[in-house]
């Protein structure tokens, strides 16, 4: 997994390219810290170039999802698509997490 991200205004949008599975586990906690510790309003995930997701990957978003609800910023996920939409519609994570 790569992601970049991009700040304009009060608004966050963190790209991610590749997959979000366990082994992206330290990566993604670092993603949360940056997030953390500046000044976000409202942050996008931009899963459009992502083409797989395990459990592990969404248990990651439930963890970011919980991080923003008690740091009180805004978060959505845009882009999904093929076998990573099918996995957020299935868990329902594309209604909790719906832009």
């Amino acid at each position: 997994m790569e992601y970049r991200i991009e700040t304009e205004d009060d608004n966050t949008k963190v790209v991610f390219k590749g997959d979000i599975t366990f082994s992206e586990n330290v990566s993604f906690r670092q993603i949360l810290k940056e997030l953390a510790e500046s000044s976000v309003k409202t942050c996008i995930f931009d899963l459009t170039d992502v083409g797989m997701v395990d459990s592990a990957g969404l248990g990651m978003f439930l963890i970011a999802k919980e991080q923003a609800d008690t740091a009180g910023w805004k978060l959505n996920v845009t882009g999904a698509q093929g076998h990573v939409a099918s996995m957020l519609k299935l868990t329902k994570l594309s209604e909790l997490l719906a832009g």
